[in-house]
C-alpha cells in the first residue's frame, strides 16, 4: 500500500486560525497547544490519517493529512479536532471529493478521542512557552473500524529553556481555554483517565461510590446488582427506593420474594442487604425479569446485552422489543443515542465500571456528540 506521506500532496495543511481575543482577560497570557501522534509507522504503512476541524455549528473547516511526528496547532476556541483514518487506496478515491464528510463514509475509520488543540489561559506570569500532546495509535480495530488512540505524554516548553517538562501517560486537557487543575474524581481516576468526565459526572450527581480506600477501580468488571444499583439509582427518588418493598407486595399477590435468590428476608435487622431496594424497585417497573429458573443471580458479572436492556428499559426508552435476537432493539437504542463506548468487544462483553459509568452518563446528560459503536458494528 502506499504510505501517508504518498498522500501529503492530495490535501491542503492547516492554516492558521483566528486568534483569541485581542484583549485578554486581566493577568492572563494565551499559549498554543498543539497535537501529533508519534511514529507509528506499521499503521501509517496501510493508513492515511486526516484531521478535521469542526466549527460549533458542526460545519467542518478543512481536512488535511496528518503526519506523524507533525504537531498540529489551531487557535480556535471552542473548534473541536476529530481525526480519521482511511485505507491508502480510499483516500485516493476521496481526495477530489468537496465537501467530504467522513461521518457518513463507511469507510472512515474514526478514533476513539478528539485532539486537545487550541489556545489556553494561563497566568501572566507563567514561564509556559507551548504545550505538546502526544498521542500513539494503539491498535486498529479491524471489527470495529476503529483507530484506538491513546495519550503518550504532555512535553510543557518553559521560557528559554530547551528541555521540556514531561508528563508521562497524559495530555493537558483544554477546558473553557484555561488551564486547570481538575479534582480527581477517585484517586484512580484523575482527569486523565479515559473515564473522568462520565465519574465524576456520576459522583457529583450522588449515583455512584467508591471503595473505602477512595478508589473506584474503573477496570473491575461489574456485577448484577451493583449494576442494578446504580442504574436504578440514578432514576428512583430516596422515597420510592424506601418505600419500594411496600409498594411491591401492594402491587403482587405475594410477598415471598422477588427473585429466589433475592427474597424479603433479606431485608430485616439492621442491616438489610445494599441491592435490595434497587432490586426492588427494578423489578416493580419491569426493567429486570430475572432468569428462567427464577433466580436473579446478583453476584454474577453483567455482559453488555444485559446491561443494555436494563438501561434502556429503566430510561423508560421506547424501542424495539420483539426482535432477532431478543437483545437487538435494546443495544440499537443505545446506538441511537451514540452511547456504546468503544471499548466494548462484543455483545457478551463482561463490561467494567468504568464502561458502565461512560453509558449511564452519555444518557443521562444527553450527551451524544461522542464516538459510539453500531450494533452491525458488534455482530
Amino acid at each position: 500500500m502506499k504510505k501517508l506521506l504518498t498522500l501529503s500532496v492530495l490535501v491542503s495543511m492547516f492554516v492558521s486560525g483566528t486568534a483569541l481575543a485581542d484583549v485578554l482577560p486581566e493577568g492572563k497570557k494565551s499559549v498554543t497547544v498543539c497535537a501529533y501522534f508519534n511514529n507509528t509507522a506499521s499503521v501509517l504503512d496501510e493508513m492515511a490519517i486526516f484531521a478535521y476541524e469542526y466549527a460549533p455549528d458542526g460545519s467542518f473547516v478543512s481536512r488535511s493529512s496528518l503526519i506523524a511526528n507533525e504537531c498540529l496547532s489551531k487557535a480556535y476556541k471552542f473548534n473541536t479536532i476529530k481525526v480519521y483514518g482511511l485505507t491508502a487506496e480510499h483516500a485516493l478515491e476521496t481526495a477530489d471529493h468537496d465537501p467530504y464528510v467522513p461521518e457518513e463514509d463507511l469507510e472512515a475509520y474514526p478514533t476513539n478521542i478528539e485532539l486537545e488543540i487550541g489556545e489556553i489561559l494561563v497566568d501572566a506570569n507563567s514561564n509556559v512557552e507551548r504545550i505538546e500532546n502526544e498521542y500513539t495509535i494503539a491498535e486498529l480495530d479491524l471489527v470495529n473500524k476503529m483507530l484506538l488512540v491513546t495519550p503518550i505524554q504532555t512535553k510543557k516548553y518553559f521560557n528559554n529553556e530547551t528541555d521540556p517538562e514531561i508528563t508521562v501517560g497524559s495530555v493537558t486537557s483544554i477546558s473553557g481555554n484555561v488551564e486547570e487543575d481538575l479534582e480527581d474524581a477517585f484517586t484512580d481516576v484523575d482527569a486523565t483517565n479515559k473515564y473522568y468526565t462520565a465519574v465524576k459526572y456520576l459522583k457529583d450527581e450522588g449515583i455512584i461510590g467508591g471503595y473505602e480506600d477512595g478508589s473506584y477501580k474503573p477496570e473491575n468488571t461489574i456485577n448484577r446488582a451493583e449494576f442494578t444499583k446504580i442504574i436504578m439509582g440514578a432514576v428512583s427518588t430516596s422515597e420510592e427506593l424506601q418505600n419500594c418493598a411496600a409498594n411491591y407486595t401492594m402491587v403482587e399477590d405475594y410477598n415471598v420474594s422477588l427473585f429466589t435468590d433475592v427474597n424479603f428476608e433479606m431485608v430485616g435487622g439492621n442491616e438489610p442487604v445494599w441491592y435490595f431496594d434497587y432490586v426492588c424497585m427494578a423489578k416493580l417497573n419491569e426493567v429486570i425479569q430475572g432468569y428462567d429458573d427464577g433466580s436473579f443471580k446478583p453476584a454474577q458479572d453483567i455482559n453488555f446485552v444485559e446491561a443494555a436492556k436494563i438501561i434502556t428499559k429503566a430510561m423508560g426508552y421506547q424501542m424495539m422489543t420483539d426482535t432477532d435476537p431478543w437483545y437487538k432493539g435494546y443495544v440499537m437504542e443505545l446506538e441511537n443515542h451514540n452511547a456504546i463506548p468503544t471499548t466494548i468487544a462484543g455483545f457478551d462483553h463482561k463490561i467494567t465500571r468504568g464502561e458502565m459509568a461512560e453509558i449511564a452518563y452519555r444518557l443521562r446528560a444527553e450527551v451524544t456528540n461522542l464516538t459510539s459503536l453500531t450494533y452491525e458494528g458488534l455482530e
